[in-house]
C-alpha cells in the first residue's frame, strides 16, 4: 500500500523574495557606485582645486568604491544566509469575493 502525499495546486506555499527583497536591491545599487567609483579612480584625472591649485588625490574615489562594494557584499550575504520567506496563505488577491 502506498500513500499519495502530494498537496493540491491551490495550497498556499511559502517561498523566498528572492530579487524583490529591499537588501538585493539596495546591494545592486551599492555595487553599482562602487564599482562606477573603482573605475573612475583609474580612468578619470582627479584634477585640481580651484581654491588652492593643489592636485587632487584619486584614491578618495578608489576607497569610497572598495567600500561600496564590500558594504554591497554584506547586503548580498545577509540576504543569502536570512532569506525573507513570503507566505502565500496571508497574500489578498483581488479576485477573492468579499475583498474591497
Amino acid at each position: 500500500m502506498t500513500e499519495h502525499t502530494s498537496t493540491p495546486a491551490s495550497a498556499p506555499e511559502k517561498h523566498k523574495a528572492g530579487a524583490f527583497d529591499i537588501r538585493t536591491v539596495i546591494a545592486i545599487l551599492l555595487g553599482i557606485y562602487g564599482l562606477v567609483l573603482v573605475i573612475c579612480s583609474f580612468a578619470l584625472d582627479p584634477g585640481t582645486n580651484p581654491d588652492t591649485g593643489a592636485s587632487k588625490s584619486a584614491t578618495d574615489n578608489l576607497w569610497v568604491g572598495i567600500g561600496l562594494l564590500v558594504v554591497a557584499g554584506v547586503f548580498v550575504a545577509w540576504a543569502k544566509l536570512k532569506p525573507i520567506i513570503v507566505d502565500e496563505s496571508k497574500i489578498v488577491h483581488d479576485d477573492e469575493p468579499g475583498v474591497g
